[in-house]
């Protein structure tokens, strides 16, 4: 199992908190790291021991720069760029099929592919210095259909053609303000605010979490 994924079972093993562990390149999501995440989420047995699951980036890292150039740049010189979107459309899937909740916590950066996997958690929490950004039309990069008409359902209309058409940077206040996240606090205080949000996530009958869910996630 690559280490650049780390899954460590927190809370009496309540919650799932998935690591992106990439950190010579901000956690960049390689082939391989999309590939273990959907393999260990599609392990219907061993999810449905959690009420929650957390994606965040290690140590305190970046939460994702977006996916990794290396594998784009290969794809891209053997024209086969739809491999990379096939492996995100399959992951997504498998995350919007998770009967638990999903919360995704933003350090620093939250960029292209790592930002359309925030968009697919129900909670989003940043921290106060993060950063947005969709860069796919400066990189010259169409992201694939089914994944800019979801993008649609989260994000406001006008605030998306502003964000996907320049590629620009936003802030977490911004972000917060269009109301793309959930939350955002000071930098020094998301671990506590993290963990109270959980606390009370956690400490509900799984049942009515996922009778919620089913219901405000269509």
């Amino acid at each position: 199992m690559s280490s650049k994924v780390i899954f460590n079972e927190l809370f009496t093993k309540k919650i799932l908190k998935i690591e992106l562990n990439n950190l010579s390149k901000k956690n960049a999501l390689s082939l391989e790291m999309l590939t273990v995440m959907a393999s260990k989420l599609s392990q219907n047995n061993y999810i449905k021991k959690f009420r929650c699951i957390v994606i965040t980036g290690t140590k305190k890292s970046a939460f994702s720069s977006g996916a990794d150039l290396d594998d784009i740049k290969k794809l891209i010189a053997s024209q086969k760029i739809d491999f990379y979107h096939k492996k995100m459309d399959y992951l997504l899937k498998v995350i919007t099929k998770l009967e638990i909740p999903i919360i995704s916590v933003i350090r620093s950066h939250c960029f292209g592919a790592g930002f359309i996997i925030a968009m697919h958690s129900d909670i989003i929490i940043a921290a106060e210095s993060s950063s947005f950004c969709i860069p796919a039309s400066k990189l010259n990069i169409q992201i694939p259909k089914k994944q800019i008409l979801y993008l649609l359902t989260k994000i406001n209309k006008g605030f998306f053609k502003d964000i996907i058409l320049t590629s620009r940077k936003f802030t977490a206040s911004e972000a917060y303000f269009q109301n793309v996240i959930n939350a955002y606090v000071k930098d020094e205080e998301l671990d506590n605010f993290a963990d109270n949000y959980f606390n009370q996530i956690v400490n509900k009958e799984k049942k009515i979490n996922t009778f919620y869910l089913n219901l405000l996630r269509n």
